[in-house]
């Protein structure tokens, strides 16, 4: 069912991503004018804390949480949100045990890290993966939302895209990183008053009280669900294993991130940007939870999925549906509320391009091909030149990305495949010196595969998954009756028809068991495997091969003093640049010996 926008809404969308574009055209024209890749790539690392810290939220949360995560609390309820317990806990992990050995290094890129630690080809090959990883997955953050607006208000899917393209191009490839940054900004505050908007206005019609009440006789309220059930959805244990993998992998190590957090310009001002940016993440998290919430209580007795005159053809429609019915009669509220939606795929994906931009030149280009001795402007180019390049690519990738059902699940499915793995590598380099190249590519390995495996599975099979009650009882048949008249009255209780199951077969029985866990638990497993097989791998070849020395710096400070010992003070760094970027003294360390490296390959090959 596709309604209209007003004339009013299509001028606000287009104004807000008028703004955007101006935004990264005024950083084209100022300050050096983005001619040098320090200040293209990295914003010549004087880019303020706060901007920093609010563009996390683009990085990581995108119109697929915006619309996603209210579609989840309305069909399966709250518990979700103890996923928001890992953002403060990764976030404080990363930031005193994996930013100060990046500031240390003073890398460019995460993969920068790997190859000082373990080798060049795992730097070449975790940064292929992961660009494979982005593209994939901007596919689905650039695609999904603009299926679900079209459905709901006949904006054209492939105008949409189109558009956010073309404007992510224009300013991401000629404003560089600052432009994503400041842009990002404005995108963000669209996304909380689009969100902020939605509960107010739902909380004025039903009252505030009401809504929770609704909430709490539909058993939406779900937070301490202690079930040992793998295959279930949500519960206590998924949801805290998810959030805590989830943002220690993205505050720890994703690309994206980092780049931000190395731009400030040193450790003790990346650590505060951090550490800022968790409150804002934890206010979207709660507020995206708060909208299924409302929404649920708008359409208690009026389920639109299964409404015939309606009929959704996905829960993700849920949010702009709801805006438009409850905003549908003011002119130019809808359309900012769109173009919140907007403004958040835009946000990613600009976010995205401007990384895969950086990872290409720095950990692709420089240390393989012949542009070693070419000069920093050419190089500038090139940067740019892939900016539109991996726009592009992206969109071709929408293409195939109305592959799956839940967009939540499809973009948390394609992103931790390798980003999980990814985690599982870096923490076998910053927190063990058993670690070696071979040992933890082969657990890296293990660990892609088994999400493929599960994940992927999971979806070709469809096992059956049961929702919340949800009910028709209270629509009208007469197609001309408002749908906003909603009985808050009633029990929510008695007028539930029946348990409704969404985009799952009902029959599931015959389903190999693997591929019925929860997409929650899949990103938690595939750490453990690419940590225990990378371990045991690595401490089998180390009796037989020889590895380089691991070096303390490599480590994570957590645990540095229990590998190195005899800390001394070296010299300064050189340049102020150098200076500037360290986030800790260098020191020269000697490690603890160990009886077991002292074992010869012979007498190990002739034990057995």
């Amino acid at each position: 069912m596709a309604l209209s926008l007003g004339i009013v809404d299509y001028i606000l969308i287009v104004v807000a991503i008028a703004i955007s574009l101006l935004i990264g055209l005024y950083f084209r024209f100022s300050g050096g004018h983005q001619k040098t890749t320090t200040e293209f790539l990295m914003g010549n690392q004087n880019v303020h804390i706060v901007p920093v810290a609010i563009s996390v939220i683009a990085t990581s949360l995108s119109s697929v949480s915006l619309l996603g995560v209210p579609a989840e609390m309305y069909l399966y309820g709250t518990q979700y949100a103890i996923a928001g317990l890992g953002i403060p806990l990764g976030g404080l992990l990363a930031a005193y045990g994996f930013l100060p050995v990046f500031y240390e290094m003073q890398v460019s890129t995460t993969y920068e890290y790997l190859e000082r630690r373990f080798s060049k080809t795992t730097r070449t090959f975790v940064a292929t993966l992961y660009t494979i990883l982005t593209v994939l997955d901007m596919g689905v953050v650039l695609y999904a939302p603009a299926l679900a607006l079209n459905a709901v208000t006949g904006i054209s899917t492939w105008a949409s895209i189109l558009s956010l393209a073309g404007v992510c191009v224009i300013y991401s490839s000629q404003g560089g990183l600052k432009a994503v940054v400041w842009t990002v900004v404005f995108q963000s505050a669209l996304m909380y008053v689009a969100m902020v908007a939605v509960i107010i206005k739902i909380s004025m019609m039903l009252g505030f009280t009401e809504v929770f009440q609704i909430g709490i006789k539909g058993g939406r309220f779900i937070f301490f669900e202690f079930s040992g059930d793998l295959t279930k959805r949500y519960t206590f244990w998924n949801s805290f294993a998810y959030g805590f993998t989830f943002w220690l992998l993205l505050y720890g190590t994703n690309q994206s991130t980092i780049q931000r957090f190395l731009s400030v310009g040193s450790l003790k001002k990346a650590q505060q940007a951090l550490i800022l940016s968790i409150p804002f993440l934890i206010f979207f998290t709660v507020f995206t939870l708060w909208d299924g919430i409302a929404l649920y209580a708008l359409f208690h007795d009026c389920d639109p999925i299964e409404d015939e005159r309606v009929k959704l053809r996905s829960a993700d429609q849920l949010m702009p549906y709801g805006i438009i019915y409850i905003f549908g009669k003011i002119p130019g509220i809808t359309g900012l509320c769109i173009a919140g939606v907007f403004s958040a795929s835009l946000g990613t994906l600009s976010s995205a391009v401007n990384a895969l931009a950086n990872i290409t030149v720095e950990d692709f280009i420089k240390p393989f091909c012949c542009f070693k001795n070419i000069s920093d402007t050419w190089m500038t180019f090139i940067a740019k030149l892939l900016a539109v390049g991996y726009t592009g690519l992206i969109l071709l990738m929408a293409l195939v990305a109305s592959s799956f059902g839940s967009i939540l699940e499809a973009a948390t499915i394609v992103y931790c495949m390798i980003t999980a793995p990814i985690l599982g590598i870096y923490l076998l380099g910053m927190f063990t010196t058993t670690a070696n190249e071979k040992g933890t590519l082969i657990g890296l390995l293990m660990g892609v595969a088994l999400y493929a495996w599960a994940g992927f599975g999971n979806n070709i099979t469809k096992p059956a998954i049961t929702t919340l009650p949800r009910s028709t009882a209270g629509c009208h048949t007469n197609s001309s009756v408002d749908l906003l008249s909603v009985s808050t009255e009633a029990s929510v209780t008695e007028s539930v028809t029946e348990i409704l199951n969404f985009t799952r077969d009902e029959e599931s029985s015959d389903i190999f068991e693997v591929y019925k866990l929860s997409y929650m638990w899949l990103p938690l497993f595939s750490v453990a495997v690419t940590l225990v097989v990378g371990y045991i791998t690595s401490f089998l070849l180390k009796l037989c091969i020889q590895v380089p020395e691991v070096k303390p710096e490599t480590i994570s400070p957590f645990v540095r003093k229990f590998y190195f010992k005899s800390l001394k003070k070296t010299d300064e760094p050189k340049s102020k640049e150098k200076k500037k970027r360290s986030g800790h003294k260098v020191y020269e360390t000697r490690k603890y010996s160990t009886s077991i490296s002292t074992i010869s390959c012979n007498k190990f090959c002739d034990s057995f």
